[in-house]
């Protein structure tokens, strides 16, 4: 997965986050989400099971010449990669001593190459020219080459590829290769097998689809943040101590000029974007605005803000509320009302948080986004502030260390 490091500190520094629109396509046998991109959306189709057409809408066209197939990098391949003077044998050993199964990241690199050569080999057959590469190889001259993208892997794999897509003309097409491991949120087949992939891809050749849009967070931040540039962490995996020196030197030249910087993030969030102390276990100091709304003091782990794409993972994870909790809630309104059946009810209890929980996700082509504050902090000084909520812009001015 492509994540962008963003360096900011001090007390003068400001984040604001909007949503901007790109297409982008995921799908499985009953959807298929087919994607582009533009600076604001992306775009992506649906494929439906039986006749829905009502005779009003345009026949969705798909028809490349060229496909460019992004393959993730599996784990075997991985750590054949950071040990690459082992032979198989040595490495094998290797990972036994650190308790990693070797013959179980076989099995799955096997399984993921198996699927990568069927579609491969079902695109040929119908005529299309492809390439694969893997996330090191994977850049704007790859991308140029292509009609569109394909990523093989999982949800991961899908936002890296998205992350280069800037064009609504180019659709990106995710392919979950571990049904096993991989929920597929953003992908063809989601939970289904390879043996599914040569429908799928008839129906898309075919038009039986439609175009689905998906919003991106645009990030742009503003102050003395000098000339400190974004980064990719698959990249630049550089040792922290050096990373540590260029930011410090970066300040430095930063603070012999009164000039305020702006920076806007090429690169716009599909999934979410993170704001806060990069040290874990320090409080995050900030004031949050919401909209045009008053600019508040906060202390908390940071912010979360996502698109409806994101808003199945790490925002939906942290806000669902599970059995235990909602059996808990009734039990304590059962003695505040006389009634003690409420919490060992549990088909109640299941509804209600299956009630809850599907009112934190909200559509991929939604224009708000979703924030989420982590851990808040309420006391006299920090006053209390809705945790959570849709928005359609999102300002934070750092009062922190060393964020990111």
């Amino acid at each position: 997965m492509k994540r962008v490091m963003l360096k900011f500190s001090v007390t003068s520094n400001s984040v604001l986050a909007h949503t901007v629109a790109i297409p982008l396509f995921a799908t499985s046998m009953d959807n298929i989400v087919a994607t582009h991109h533009t600076c604001s959306t992306v775009a992506g189709t649906e494929i439906q099971t039986g006749d829905n057409s009502t005779g009003t809408e345009k026949q969705c066209v798909f028809k490349p010449r060229k496909i460019l197939i992004l393959s993730k990098l599996t784990r075997l391949e991985y750590e054949r990669q950071t040990h690459p003077l082992l032979n198989e044998t040595e490495l094998k050993k290797a990972l036994a001593r650190r308790g990693s199964n070797y013959e179980r990241l076989r099995r799955r690199h096997d399984e993921h190459h198996q699927f990568l050569n069927i579609v491969v080999c079902e695109l040929r057959a119908c005529g299309i020219e492809t390439r694969t590469v893997q996330r090191f190889d994977y850049n704007n001259a790859a991308v140029s080459w292509a009609d569109a993208v394909f990523s093989a892997g999982g949800d991961g794999t899908f936002l890296h590829a998205a992350s280069r897509i800037s064009s609504t003309e180019k659709p990106v097409i995710g392919i979950n290769t571990d049904p096993k491991g991989s929920e597929g949120h953003l992908c063809l087949l989601k939970k289904l097998s390879h043996e599914y992939f040569r429908d799928a891809l008839k129906r898309l050749l075919a038009g039986d689809f439609r175009w689905l849009y998906r919003q991106r967070i645009r990030v742009r931040l503003e102050g003395d943040i000098g000339d400190i540039e974004p980064f990719y962490l698959h990249e630049e995996q550089l040792p922290f101590h050096n990373l540590k020196k260029e930011i410090l030197k970066s300040k430095r030249k930063s603070a012999n000029s009164a000039e305020r910087h702006v920076n806007v993030l090429s690169d716009p969030a599909l999934n979410d974007v993170f704001i806060g102390e990069s040290l874990s276990s320090r409080v995050s100091y900030y004031e949050i605005q919401c909209g045009d709304g008053e600019m508040v003091k906060q202390k908390s782990s940071g912010v979360i803000v996502c698109t409806g794409s994101g808003s199945t993972s790490w925002y939906f994870n942290i806000n669902k509320i599970t059995d235990h909790c909602v059996s808990d809630v009734l039990n304590i309104a059962s003695k505040e009302i006389g009634n003690t059946a409420l919490g060992e009810d549990k088909s109640l209890i299941r509804r209600i948080r299956d009630i809850y929980n599907s009112r934190l996700l909200f559509t991929p082509d939604c224009e708000n986004m979703a924030y989420c504050v982590l851990n808040p902090i309420y006391n006299s000084t920090y006053p209390e502030f809705p945790p959570r909520g849709l928005v359609k812009r999102l300002r934070l001015h750092s009062r922190c260390y060393d964020a990111h």
